[in-house]
């Protein structure tokens, strides 16, 4: 009877463990199931973060659709202008040229800014297929007028039609001066192929241009 009281002490803990495994082993399984699940229906904190973190794409700017302002025609300088002496004292600056007659629109290759004596276009005629008119604009230093005889700045035009001889088409008397000429009595230059010749001191500046009929 003793030695199997003996027998039974030293079994009691192996029992104990064994027994302990087994319901540790019964409730951890479960366990594990259930936080595997939680884990699966509810992801971390910081990947949501992370996906929140994402910058978001930037806006790309739209093209206007107002349409652009018509391009305004620029004088195109002369090779002598460049050699132009700046305005003197009490010299008036550059009237704007008249607009064009009704009828009539602005040539942009045909619009020059020079001083002085001139050729235009410096290169060359030009042709035009339409009846035509010149605007002149200029302005001489004070007292150039007086200082000269007839006319302080004249515009001259050359056809290139066998037998036509030069044609002043605009003039001008006084220091300076806004004019729309285009041959006696201001009428109208036909059509053909032309060249101007522009005739006045070299300290007065000027711009020239043709308006087409």
């Amino acid at each position: 009877m003793e030695r199997l009281q003996r027998t039974t002490r030293r079994l009691a803990p192996v029992i104990s463990l064994t027994a302990g495994l087994i319901l540790g082993a019964g409730i951890g399984l479960p366990t594990a199931h259930w936080v595997a699940g939680f884990l699966t229906r509810n992801p971390p904190v910081t990947a949501a973060s992370g996906s929140a973190a994402q910058p978001s794409p930037t806006a790309q700017p739209q093209p206007s659709s107002a349409s652009s302002p018509p391009a305004t025609p620029v004088a195109t300088p002369t090779p002598s202008v460049m050699a132009c002496a700046p305005l003197a004292a009490g010299q008036q600056p550059l009237d704007p040229l008249h607009a064009p007659p009704s009828g009539y629109t602005m040539v942009g290759a045909l619009d020059w800014l020079g001083c002085g004596a001139e050729l235009l276009p410096p290169a060359g005629g030009f042709t035009v297929g339409d009846a035509w008119l010149v605007a002149l604009s200029y302005s001489c230093p004070a007292g150039t007028a007086a200082a000269t005889t007839g006319v302080t700045l004249t515009v001259t035009q050359t056809s290139a039609q066998p037998g036509s001889g030069p044609e002043v088409i605009a003039e001008g008397r006084a220091d300076s001066a806004d004019i729309t000429g285009g041959g006696p009595a201001g009428s109208a230059v036909g059509p053909g192929t032309y060249r101007l010749s522009v005739s006045g001191p070299t300290a007065c500046l000027w711009h020239l241009a043709v308006y087409r009929g």
